[in-house]
């Protein structure tokens, strides 16, 4: 471990720049890609201003390693065909890195290119690889170089100062992210919980022929809800439009609120309750408040699919009303 972390530090070495101007680098090329992805993507395809990356702040880490990467490789490549070829594969192994280590993490898709021809299992496609590629020849031949020629003339204490200073905002930023998320799927837990037992109740008044659509452990007792929730979740996501419609008609879904610097409130009348019996807790903290900082991530992520909790979204339109609270008029 210490052999390989000293032919890193020897190779960051051999580019003849500081420690601390490559990791500013670093944080303008991850800020130059949140701007990219909050703006020209977000306008191009939602067309509205979008806060996106999975950190709270204005930074996507994966844009500053990706340029670095590159930088690091294929700086010394003379052919630009041959160094844009270089940069696209690379870039595309790291999108597509990082996209499965997420799925693997936390269980959700960020994002989605299925859509566009010529991808690899949605994670990356010849598209963003082409864009990638061009980037990373304009970062390796002008960008970084004239960047690093700048932050030369800066005095290294106050060099180093600025990226101490960073760093510790990153991290800072990184840990409150990791909070909300964690709260986010608590809290989408309360209510895939809360919606089991409002379906088990409805449905038992349903009409036959609805009956005959759902399944066995959707009606079991309540001591059984736990479980009962997640089968529930997986059959909302998978069920046909009009059989979910008519489901939708029969069962009483959460109301949903904007109550202003409250933001967007879920009210959940038994929540509490259902949780004890299924043994989960529920802190005070948790009670049912979903904040402008957990429903973000729908906003950073409008293709973001939770697959533990895809039918409970689906069922309260959840994106659809996050997505009213960012941009109401």
């Amino acid at each position: 471990m210490m052999a390989d972390l000293s032919g890193i530090i020897s190779e960051l070495n051999s580019t003849g720049a500081p420690l601390s101007a490559l990791f500013l680098s670093f944080i303008v090329f991850s800020f130059i890609g949140w701007l990219y992805e909050s703006t020209i993507c977000a306008l191009a395809n939602y067309g509205h201003f979008a806060n996106s990356g999975f950190l709270l702040g204005p930074c996507c880490p994966i844009y500053g390693v990706g340029s670095l990467a590159c930088w690091f490789l294929l700086r010394d490549i003379p052919n630009v065909a041959a160094q844009f070829a270089a940069a696209a594969l690379v870039c595309s192994a790291i999108e597509y890195g990082v996209g499965a280590a997420l799925e693997q993490i936390t269980g959700a898709r960020f994002w989605d290119y299925s859509k566009f021809p010529f991808n690899i299992n949605g994670r990356v496609c010849l598209y963003g690889a082409a864009l990638f590629g061009a980037g990373a020849v304009l970062i390796c031949r002008i960008a970084e170089p004239a960047l690093l020629n700048a932050l030369e003339l800066v005095p290294p204490t106050i060099l180093a100062a600025a990226a101490l200073a960073c760093a510790a905002l990153l991290v800072i930023d990184a840990a409150f992210t990791l909070v909300s998320w964690r709260q986010l799927s608590q809290k989408l837990e309360l209510l895939r919980i809360e919606l089991a037992d409002k379906v088990n109740d409805s449905l038992k008044d349903a009409s036959d022929s609805l009956l005959d659509r759902v399944p066995d452990a959707a009606l079991d007792s309540a001591a059984e809800i736990r479980a009962r929730s997640g089968e529930l979740n997986s059959w909302l996501a998978e069920m046909s439009d009009s059989a979910f419609e008519a489901v939708r008609g029969k069962v009483e879904m959460p109301s949903f609120i904007a109550e202003g610097k409250q933001n967007l409130r879920l009210v959940v009348r038994h929540a509490r309750s259902i949780a004890q019996r299924a043994e989960i807790s529920t802190p005070e903290k948790l009670k049912t408040v979903l904040t402008r900082r957990e429903l973000r991530f729908f906003n950073a992520f409008p293709e973001i699919k939770l697959k533990a909790y895809e039918g409970i979204i689906r069922a309260t339109n959840l994106k659809e009303r996050a997505h009213e609270l960012f941009y109401r008029r």
